[in-house]
């Protein structure tokens, strides 16, 4: 859905536009005046004006354009509430349900509702983890502190993993229920063992199993309520565990870059495509560095103009031949990569994939020609 493949070819494109692998000018610093005509709205990344652009968008999810004061004040209405208390006004600012961009750090859409049902589940088991107390009476402590330790980890980096902006590691997900569940996680579906506290089940239970061994829970030795209440315990930790893994287990499908469902989860494929447009962008303006190095610089780039076939959209399709030069050529990538194609993802979601999918494959036919010019020397 993201169309990565045409981006990490279009960003291979332009960094074999030009071979000679040493800058002269700092490839961050695209904001400070202009190339020779190749005039950018884009800001550095240290100027005030960056970091109040980058306030704006963590703040309101809105991208900085000078010419759209109506979109900022939506923003603003957005992500603030004003209400009138006793004759003077009080705001609070609210964060907004999606957000698109990669720099937001922010996880969305179905990710972020999974992983606040992690957190919900993390927050009732480890209270449970730490009051565990054993049911033998030769248990050594520090081997129950040992086996605690690791399942308090486990548990932690596995909550952690799953709020990782663009999407969890899959495998490294299962690796954690398979340290914890050992043959209840490889199994699928999900299937929970009668009898889970005898002896057998436990030794293939992975860490928890190991745990209760050590610390010897198993019905038999329950001789009080005090007693069966701590087994309890360690029961609802276990189904804390196996439910948490259910979920993982049906849902992880639509996490995977290139899985076989076509049914991803949508906040965190964009997410992924507007972090490869970053790249993209940052492609274009090391592109810019490399030319200033071997002495083609913006203004032989303004009157370098060369010749582009597009195919049109009549059936069969004809191609259509246009000039460009290789200025307005890269500044309309880096335009579209930095500006214009994150704020189509965020403003359109599904609807704007579409049109930045056809855009891209746009620039994959230009960006590949303007390879072969420039390094043949054609019109140049």
């Amino acid at each position: 859905m993201t169309d990565n493949g045409n981006i990490k070819k279009i960003a291979g494109i332009v960094e074999e536009a030009v071979t000679y692998p040493i800058p002269v000018q700092l490839v961050n610093d695209y904001g400070s005046g202009n190339r020779g005509g190749e005039k950018s709205n884009l800001s550095g990344s240290g100027s005030p004006t960056s970091v109040a652009q980058g306030a704006m968008r963590d703040l309101l999810g809105w991208r900085y354009r000078k010419d759209d004061p109506k979109g900022f004040l939506a923003a603003l209405n957005k992500a603030i509430d004003l209400n009138e208390v006793e004759g003077y006004a009080e705001w609070a600012w609210k964060a907004r349900p999606f957000m698109a961009q990669a720099d937001l750090g922010e996880v969305t859409g179905a990710q972020a509702s999974i992983y606040t049902r992690a957190k919900a589940a993390l927050e009732q088991a480890l209270p449970l983890l730490d009051k565990l107390k054993p049911l033998r009476a030769d248990a050594d402590e520090e081997e129950m502190e040992s086996i605690r330790a690791l399942v308090r980890s486990a548990w932690l980096e596995l909550v952690n993993e799953l709020g990782v902006v663009a999407g969890p590691r899959i495998h490294r997900i299962d690796g954690y229920f398979l340290q914890l569940l050992g043959d209840i996680a490889s199994n699928s579906p999900i299937k929970y063992p009668d009898d889970v506290t005898s002896q057998d089940k436990l030794e293939k239970l992975g860490t928890l199993g190991k745990l209760a061994l050590r610390f010897g829970f198993q019905r038999d030795r329950v001789l009080t309520v005090n007693e069966e209440q701590n087994l309890t315990d360690w029961l609802i930790l276990l189904d804390h565990t196996v439910s948490l893994c259910q979920t993982w287990t049906n849902q992880k499908e639509f996490f995977k870059w290139n899985g076989s469902s076509t049914n991803k989860f949508l906040g965190t494929q964009l997410i992924r495509l507007s972090q490869a447009l970053a790249v993209l962008g940052e492609s274009v303006r090391e592109t810019y560095a490399m030319m200033d190095s071997v002495f083609f610089g913006a203004e032989e780039r303004n009157v370098t103009v060369l010749t582009f076939s597009l195919p049109d959209n009549s059936n069969p399709p004809q191609s259509v031949s246009l000039e460009m030069s290789v200025s307005e050529l890269l500044s309309w990538v880096e335009h579209f990569a930095v500006i214009e194609g994150p704020q189509l993802i965020e403003d359109s979601g599904k609807d704007g994939v579409a049109v930045v999918s056809e855009t891209l494959n746009r620039f994959k036919i230009l960006l590949g020609q303007l390879l072969d010019q420039l390094t043949t020397g054609e019109n140049k």
